[in-house]
């Protein structure tokens, strides 16, 4: 009898083991996964909160460049502003070849107002099972604090989409808007449904402007709790994980 409460132990104990360890997945940006214990776990909603110039896009463009190029996980960039050639030709002086992934249905582009939210819903859920995307960008989320008139609205809608973004298990990221130092809520989507918080900034020092990033919050990993500086040039954004922001300054 007691070797078979033991077996029934190490069961529940294996079981739980497993839990506490989910899958992760490389980001495919340079330098960020040593901030979160090796990769971000998979099917995780992060919220990418930066100031203008801080890297938020081009942190979305190295997100599924590399998760489409280097590790085969096709990617669907949801744009709430700008039309597909303009995404292109941004990410192309970058160094992202968004065309030639584009034609081997390895990332999807979709340009959906989010005036008419189920559409939003809808495209999100086609593009996914389109190209049978593991990846997914919302840029820029900023926007959904001017859509919605009232808070109560907007959260229930937030708290769906969410949902819905578990429910399809991608790895989401939606972008949003640092201004004088305060971050504008999207409506409680930092606090109560993301399971990541990235902060990205840009910060003017003397005769010069530094970038760096900072996670604030990650579910399911143990991450960094200090500042980092970022570099973003011909080949795209990294981070630079072994300094510390100011520690050469």
């Amino acid at each position: 009898m007691a070797q078979k409460t033991t077996a029934k132990t190490a069961s529940k104990t294996s079981t739980n083991t497993i839990h506490l360890h989910p899958k992760r997945i490389r980001s495919g940006v340079p330098g960020f996964d040593e901030l979160v214990g090796g990769g971000v776990p998979e099917g995780n909603l992060l919220v990418v909160t930066g100031d203008p110039g801080s890297g938020k896009t081009n942190f979305c463009y190295r997100f599924l460049y590399g998760g489409a190029n280097d590790y085969e996980e096709p990617g669907v960039y949801i744009s709430l502003e700008e039309s597909e050639p303009e995404i292109i030709k941004e990410a192309a002086y970058y160094g992202y070849d968004f065309s030639t992934l584009i034609q081997q249905r390895k990332l999807l582009i979709e340009t959906v107002s989010l005036y008419d939210f189920d559409k939003l819903k809808n495209t999100i859920e086609e593009a996914v099972e389109r190209i049978k995307a593991k990846r997914l960008v919302i840029d820029p989320g900023v926007v959904f604090r001017l859509f919605f008139e009232r808070e109560l609205e907007a959260r229930k809608t937030i708290l769906i989409l969410g949902k819905m973004l578990k429910r399809i298990n991608v790895t989401t990221i939606i972008t949003n808007e640092l201004s004088l130092d305060k971050i504008s809520s999207l409506f409680g989507l930092e606090e109560f449904v993301a399971d990541g918080v990235i902060l990205l900034y840009h910060t003017k020092l003397e005769n010069r402007f530094i970038r760096s990033i900072g996670v604030l919050k990650m579910r399911g990993t143990k991450i960094s709790e200090k500042l980092h500086p970022i570099e973003i040039g011909a080949n795209g954004l990294r981070v630079l994980s072994k300094q510390e922001l100011f520690e050469e300054l």
